[in-house]
């Protein structure tokens, strides 16, 4: 029996922990398609066959006034000679726009790296958001792994709940776990100085959790009301004060990341209240099960992200570092909204 029992935790505990990384690779699959993502390794890339024209040509007409005809001295002519001694120096003498070889080739070696180097953004233009990845080949090889465990696991489930319970009723399943989540909101709202989104956080909590029955309904959202969501977690926190990516991760499980997206994912832990359920292990069942619902609503998205590319793992990387600098441009951009809107006040 009690083997039975571990077999069932495990089993559990794996689907637990896989799809929390599809919170992170549903909400960026969506604008993936609009992001510039690298679809090549460098390996496609061809070196080019170096033609230097120029540098022959130059090479030639150097030997040519280097090494003038040799003259038959049975046959020449020495008044003939002579002219032509005069004159050949001036027709022959190579152009001051003919370089060394050696110069040549530095000049075409930098015209090829150019032809394949990192994109360049024009004037105006935002350039693309990049993350570093000293250990890709890990990275790689848990992506492979959380790849297989959700094709083999978590989406033949997810279908199958699918099937036995209608999309309204996941719906409201979703609504009553994202309510719990308040907290994880609030304080980062707080944390952030922006006081007017935690109030809107605090009566969004409140509104949903009487008149929504306990947060299965969702009538703060409606027109009358139109108290939004705030779009905030602790990692985006950290990226408005100035903290940057690391460098990224992927964890087996839980998915793609970042070094500072793995403190958020330990102080999301410790601020969501089911993780404060006893016994230990139905927090763990509560939380696979918000997990496939989640999932159940939003299959396909992953597919479509995956389909679309010729290096998913490029893809998939590319998109979650833009997403993650989109969520922080956002915040930044509102904090200096709301500060020049104090300071007009003041004025």
């Amino acid at each position: 029996m009690r083997n039975l029992r571990l077999k069932v935790f495990l089993l559990v505990f794996l689907v637990s922990g896989y799809v929390y990384s599809l919170d992170v690779s549903f909400s960026f699959a969506a604008s993936a398609a609009t992001l510039p993502i690298q679809i090549a390794d460098d390996s496609s890339r061809t070196e080019p066959i170096p033609l230097k024209p120029a540098e022959m040509s130059g090479k030639s007409a150097s030997e040519r006034a280097d090494n003038p005809k040799k003259s038959n001295p049975a046959t020449s002519d020495p008044a003939k000679d002579d002219r032509t001694a005069e004159e050949t120096p001036e027709a022959s003498a190579p152009s001051e726009s003919v370089k060394p070889p050696e110069a040549d080739e530095e000049n075409y070696t930098e015209d090829s790296n150019d032809l394949g180097s990192d994109y360049v953004p024009e004037e105006g233009e935002v350039a693309p958001a990049t993350i570093s990845d000293p250990i890709e080949p890990f990275n790689r090889a848990m992506y492979h792994f959380n790849d297989k465990l959700y094709f083999w696991l978590l989406k033949p489930v997810s279908q199958a709940y699918g099937k036995v319970v209608p999309e309204r009723a996941r719906s409201s399943v979703q609504n009553f776990f994202s309510n719990l989540a308040f907290p994880i909101r609030f304080l980062s709202c707080l944390f952030q100085a922006d006081f007017r989104g935690a109030a809107k956080e605090a009566g969004r909590f409140t509104v949903n959790t009487l008149w929504g029955m306990g947060g299965f309904l969702d009538p703060s959202a409606k027109e009358e009301l139109d108290i939004p969501k705030q779009n905030v977690d602790l990692g985006q926190t950290l990226g408005v004060y100035g903290v940057g990516h690391g460098f990224y991760i992927v964890w087996p499980i839980f998915g793609p990341s970042s070094l500072r997206d793995t403190v958020d994912i330990a102080g999301e832990f410790v601020l969501y209240p089911v993780s404060y359920l006893s016994p230990w292990y139905a927090s763990v069942a509560v939380r696979s099960y918000e997990k496939i619902n989640d999932t159940s609503l939003r299959i396909g998205d992953y597919e479509a992200l995956k389909g679309a590319a010729i290096d998913p793992y490029l893809s998939i990387r590319d998109a979650f570092v833009q997403y993650r600098k989109n969520k922080v441009d956002a915040r930044k951009s509102k904090a200096k909204q709301l500060q020049s809107e104090e300071g007009g006040r003041q004025q």
